[in-house]
């Protein structure tokens, strides 16, 4: 559900008759007699003194004819916008924070012109994954899978589904993820002088990323990255004897040396231009959490994003524990305490980035932390092997809208036929992605999130991870979720405050996206 801000029209033009209600919300008390209220069923907040909370009382079923004749109305009446544009007063049976309708697309739903199901627009990012074949051989690959690794996607399907994301006035992420991409850069080459070309052609825009290894930078990759404003992700778990224990070569030798090269060769370029991401595998400690931090911190790197370990690939057998995820959250709260403290410089910690945001904005750039999330809705997947999945997070079935003989051309012809529609609308048309679109209205009505007064900040935890720890889609991750209830009370109460210091690292993030680091908004999901 997407939502915007329709501010109260001025009180002289409401309809005098409509009566005020006040939604149903939840109370949080803060320091200095103060609440936050946040509305249910709806993003949105509001600091309020607890002195003026009992004026709802008095404010809920009035009408605007007698609210604006009550004496206290010049002092009150300000307050009361502010609890609409919250979404936490209903006037006329309107409110401030509103659903926007679903765009409809320009055809009748057949695939002639894009669209999804029913209609609606393909989805704003295409992440593309070129190969199953890596370089190195991490223990952890949640990727890994000995019947993907010879597999190597088609230009020709991926030229397809580029066609049908553009949308004229529209910008498109295409995402080019592996095994190794680089591995294939060649045809990354190919794609993107497409997608530039077709984008001009149709007047939209596409923005590139790619997740790399780094072990294939050399000074012309690093110029076509540039020439092209790529987003770059480099994996890298932190100093050499840390990294060099999960991510290996196929010989078992450590990878740090080569990664570390790249920082004498491309100083600028791996500092100021590549974000990285760390797996935390479930053996490790908090003391060494610490020193990834401060490695990086070290390196000078502007961005750094934590990613636990999922039980999938090579690491299938080695769930996560309570221990881990205790040093997991630990970390991030004893970050967010520093940063609250007044340290607000790089890296910025993408983790805390992205739970900052959904505060600062009903908008939901990041597609992990929306409902329905971006699987199969903002985001579709292309494999290796040619079948279209909803998202990269997961390779559980749950997660493959077609497969790959639903993609491909059978053998001695070379495209589908046109009766068979368009990828997106087929893709998004699958009981898969019927059931990730129902997870939804089971978070809204029947799980115990329905109640929870943080569900439309968090959007329920992660799909993928619940479906991965627990089996089933239909419940919510459990470190996700017991990090964000810790964390996002502390999150909201600075950021209500004038001089809030998590607005200033948010925003500090922002302006270094802006200034060529990676846009934290459009990182791949792994």
């Amino acid at each position: 559900m997407k939502y915007s801000i329709a501010p109260l029209p001025r009180w002289k033009d409401l309809d005098g008759g409509e009566p005020i209600r006040v939604a149903r919300h939840y109370r949080i008390p803060v320091a200095d007699d103060e609440l936050l209220l946040l509305p249910h069923g709806r993003p949105g907040w509001l600091r309020l003194p607890a002195a003026l909370y009992p004026m709802l009382d008095a404010l809920d079923g009035t009408s605007v004819a007698d609210f604006t004749a009550w004496p206290g109305f010049p002092d009150a009446a300000g307050t009361v916008r502010a609890l609409y544009d919250a979404g936490l007063v209903f006037v006329g049976g309107r409110t401030g924070v509103r659903a926007v309708p679903a765009p409809r697309g320009d055809g009748d739903g057949d695939g002639s012109r894009g669209g999804g199901s029913g209609g609606a627009e393909p989805p704003t990012a295409l992440l593309l994954k070129l190969t199953g074949a890596c370089d190195i051989a991490c223990d952890y690959c949640y990727d890994f899978d000995s019947g993907r690794w010879p597999g190597r996607m088609t230009s020709e399907v991926a030229r397809r589904l580029i066609t049908e994301c553009l949308v004229p006035g529209r910008r498109l992420t295409l995402m080019f993820h592996g095994g190794e991409p680089m591995l294939r850069f060649g045809q990354i080459r190919e794609l993107v002088e497409f997608a530039e070309l077709r984008a001009t052609e149709v007047g939209a825009s596409v923005h590139f990323t790619v997740q790399t290894n780094g072990r294939h930078f050399t000074e012309d990759v690093v110029a076509f990255l540039r020439r092209y404003a790529f987003t770059v992700g480099v994996s890298l778990d932190g100093p050499q004897d840390i990294n060099d224990r999960h991510r290996v070569d196929h010989r078992g030798r450590g990878t740090f040396a080569r990664i570390a090269e790249n920082f004498d060769r491309f100083p600028e370029f791996m500092r100021d231009e590549v974000g990285y991401i760390s797996v935390v595998g479930t053996d490790t400690t908090p003391d060494e959490l610490d020193r990834v931090w401060e490695f990086f911190r070290s390196m000078g790197v502007h961005s750094w994003k934590m990613l636990p370990a999922d039980a999938e690939g090579r690491a299938d057998d080695k769930p996560e524990t309570q221990r881990f995820r205790q040093t997991f959250a630990a970390f991030l709260d004893r970050r967010l305490t520093e940063i609250l403290d007044g340290d607000l410089e790089p890296p910025y910690l993408t983790n805390l980035v992205q739970l900052i945001e959904p505060f600062l904005t009903v908008e939901r750039p990041n597609m992990c932390m929306k409902m329905p999330c971006g699987a199969s809705n903002d985001l579709l997947v292309l494999d290796a092997v040619g079948s279209v999945r909803a998202c990269d997070c997961s390779y559980h079935p749950a997660f493959q809208l077609l497969p790959r003989a639903a993609v491909s051309p059978p053998p001695g012809r070379t495209v589908l036929p046109i009766a068979d529609g368009s990828l997106t609308v087929r893709s998004r048309n699958t009981p898969a992605a019927a059931a990730l679109r129902d997870r939804e209205q089971w978070l809204l009505n029947d799980a115990p999130c329905s109640s929870c007064p943080w569900l439309h900040q968090c959007a329920g935890t992660c799909p993928a991870r619940a479906l991965i720890n627990n089996g089933s889609l239909y419940s919510v991750d459990e470190l996700e979720c017991t990090t964000r209830l810790a964390l996002f009370p502390r999150i909201l109460e600075d950021v209500s405050r004038p001089g809030s210091a998590l607005r200033a690292y948010y925003e500090r993030a922002k302006s270094q996206a802006a200034a060529g680091a990676p846009d934290l908004a459009t990182a791949p999901p792994r």
